[in-house]
């Protein structure tokens, strides 16, 4: 059953996953960076591994698991650089869609573990520039998700409750962030398989 979305007052949004599919992007800049700073090429398992974690958190426990040398700021730059020159803004139609449909309705807002730099970038491309009140990403907060501190900036920003918003989210990282802002959260599904108990999953083409 699909949730009674006229309670919220708000809708917030995770970006990568969520409305464009970006992950590919992010992976393979990640593989190549491990490769070229140590010989190592990532199995499909650890690349699977590394959509639930970021390059902060999932490099030292590579490094650790095979006894790599690598600095995570090397790391970021090397993933950063092939990013930039591979990726285009892939936008799931629905999603825009969706938003589009409640956009006068509800206030929406902006959650990403991106960059700044990033998310603009991909709002510009993708045409979504105007379409959230507030912007969150990696760079105004200490700690990105699954820690909740961007939900809670969120929240502040937007003056609500966490009952009064609903969050959408593709990832099990970021649904943990969610619910310990304690957020009602919906998971998108966006093919990647990705599930987290109790937590009901739907595509935006089910929630339009």
């Amino acid at each position: 059953m699909k949730p009674d979305l006229n309670q919220y007052q708000a809708f917030i949004f995770d970006l990568d996953g969520t409305l464009i599919d970006s992950e590919k992007y992010h992976a393979d800049g990640f593989e190549q960076a491990v490769e070229a700073l140590t010989g190592y090429r990532i199995t499909e398992a650890e690349r699977r591994e590394f959509f639930e974690a970021h390059t902060n958190t999932f490099a030292p426990v590579l490094a650790e698991r095979h006894g790599l040398e690598l600095n995570v700021d090397e790391v970021l730059d090397h993933k950063r650089a092939h990013v930039q020159e591979h990726f285009k803004t892939e936008v799931f139609p629905q999603a825009i869609h969706f938003i589009r449909k409640w956009r006068n309705r509800k206030r929406l807002s902006l959650a990403s573990n991106s960059p700044k730099q990033f998310v603009k970038n991909v709002l510009i491309e993708g045409g979504m520039i105007d379409l959230f009140e507030t912007v969150c990403t990696a760079d105004d907060v200490t700690h990105r998700k699954p820690d909740s501190e961007m939900y809670t900036l969120t929240l502040e920003w937007l003056g609500l409750q966490p009952h009064e918003v609903i969050v959408f989210e593709d990832s099990p990282s970021g649904v943990k962030a969610a619910q310990v802002a304690g957020c009602p959260v919906i998971m998108i599904d966006n093919r990647s398989g990705r599930s987290v108990e109790g937590v009901d999953k739907f595509t935006w083409r089910e929630l339009s």
